[in-house]
């Protein structure tokens, strides 16, 4: 099979891809709608505050984040102009960088129409992982590394098939928006600065070897300034960092599973929601050409070298979460989609594959949505609340139940968690009584119970009764019957006289 038969039925292809794809996209709205909000989405609520000036903000908040503040001066633009709702921010947030690579797609696709399969089929796959559904459902920056990382991956693929070296007429219209694209798939997150830095290197590599001359001029300029940038943030926010982190814990074991699971799952857990794609692999066997087996190469020496560089810097400190390495599932399903796009004239199997598309991403969406996150919580105690007219309710963060509770690493994150019990308190008609660390609370015994509210307790950590009321601070309680429910992504106390 020629690579002018890949492309060969472009209308069948297109008519299952576009029915997908519509599916996928509102599945993932309805996501980002639905989904209840963390604490990712109340630290950007936090660091893009309306009522404080941008130089307040930039000074006092942004150099605080731990991933560079790129994405903090779009949230802080969408709320300058009302945009304070965690759902539709989400949406209108993350809408742009949808479009923007399916318009990247189209426009490969369009410059390299018998690649045009490919393109077609990694922006379905891409946009149905189960690494995109969560993305798309969290405020924050992890949605648009993954889809220009996705774009970087398309430019490479360019530059490995493109018969011509870059010109203006041609290739201006993929330039403008492929290489800003680069630029923020390394600024955007400092773990995807990693693996956009290993593709926009190996997409050097290859433009010089293919002795494409302008592209590699190009491709320099912004790695280079790119990665002038990432430097500059890393030493400006340094400082802060240094301040804030004394205690280096829990704030990264609010993520499940260990680094190899993490990993396990990014690479596995991608080819197993769609294993329609991996058939191509055998059953296009006979149209695997030299350059495909380049482009595979090229995407696998890059997936293993990030690999290699991602487990060494864990290995001398933890630093993995499946968040900041989405970027390995987006280069699993670029391999998925070289091989799919052996098969794409086979309309049983493309429609196939555009239907697991579309089937796996709703349940994708369906199982993490619907309520989550803290949201899960505060449903819970709104219902509580009424059974007693006397019930007292407070919260604390997940800090209280670690032995970092009086680290400055807990006070830095301790005004986002008051930030999100009280939104969410508002929206649910409860008042919660913000508990901070060394202040004890005196309680007198009453008949009605007390409530604590906790937020961000891993699944995994072992909640101990007898410590419990001393951990949070509550004293003159001895006696107290305690009981404890956990919610999705935290605990409720019940304390009984």
């Amino acid at each position: 099979m020629t690579g002018d038969e890949i492309g060969g039925r472009p209308q069948r292809l297109g008519i299952a891809a576009a029915g997908a794809l519509a599916i996928v996209v509102t599945a993932l709205a309805a996501a980002a709608l639905l989904e209840g909000p963390s604490l990712d989405d109340y630290w950007t609520l936090y660091l893009s505050d309306p009522a404080r000036g941008v130089e307040t903000l930039v000074n006092e908040r942004w150099i605080q984040d731990i991933r560079p503040p790129l994405f903090d001066a779009w949230a802080t633009l969408l709320s300058r102009i009302g945009l304070t709702s965690i759902p539709i921010a989400r949406l209108v947030s993350n809408l742009p960088a949808v479009i923007l690579l399916v318009h990247a797609a189209r426009q490969f696709g369009r410059r390299l129409p018998e690649h045009g399969a490919f393109y077609t089929i990694f922006t379905l796959l891409m946009l149905s992982t189960p690494a995109t559904a969560q993305a798309f459902g969290v405020y924050r920056g992890d949605f648009w590394q993954l889809c220009t990382f996705a774009i970087q991956l398309m430019l490479a693929r360019h530059i490995l098939f493109t018969a011509k070296d870059y010109r203006a007429r041609d290739d201006g219209s993929i330039a403008l928006f492929a290489l800003p694209a680069t630029f923020l798939a390394i600024t955007l997150d400092y773990g995807g600065a990693l693996f956009g830095g290993v593709i926009a290197t190996v997409s050097l590599l290859a433009a010089i070897a293919r002795g494409l001359k302008r592209w590699t001029r190009s491709l320099a300029i912004v790695l280079v300034a790119a990665v002038a940038t990432v430097v500059y943030m890393i030493s400006w926010q340094n400082t802060a960092w240094a301040n804030s982190f004394d205690l280096y814990q829990n704030w990264i074991e609010m993520g499940s599973g260990s680094t190899a699971a993490i990993v396990f799952a990014l690479l596995f857990g991608t080819i197993l929601h769609n294993p329609i794609a991996v058939a191509g692999a055998w059953f296009g066997r006979n149209g695997w050409a030299r350059d495909h087996i380049g482009y595979a190469i090229l995407v696998g020496i890059a997936l293993a070298a990030s690999l290699l560089a991602v487990t060494q810097i864990d290995a001398q400190r933890r630093l993995v979460t499946y968040s900041n390495t989405s970027d390995i599932g987006v280069m699993v399903a670029a391999l998925m989609a070289t091989a799919g796009a052996l098969i794409a004239e086979r309309r049983m199997w493309m429609n196939a594959l555009a239907g697991v598309a579309a089937a796996s991403t709703v349940l994708a969406v369906t199982g993490n949505s619907l309520g989550g996150a803290w949201q899960t919580g505060a449903k819970q105690i709104a219902r509580l609340a009424p059974q007693c007219a006397g019930t007292r309710i407070y919260a604390v963060s997940g800090w209280r139940l670690d032995d970092g509770s009086l680290s400055r690493a807990a006070a830095r994150e301790e005004p986002v968690f008051a930030l999100g019990y009280r939104r969410l308190g508002v929206t649910h008609g409860i008042n919660p009584v913000i508990l901070h660390p060394g202040e004890p609370l005196r309680v007198t015994p009453g008949r009605c119970p007390i409530i604590v509210w906790i937020e961000q307790v891993p699944a995994a950590k072992r909640i101990k009764s007898d410590k419990l009321l001393k951990q949070l601070g509550i004293e003159d309680m001895a006696s107290a019957k305690v009981a404890l429910t956990r919610t999705k992504s935290g605990l409720i106390v019940r304390i009984d006289h």
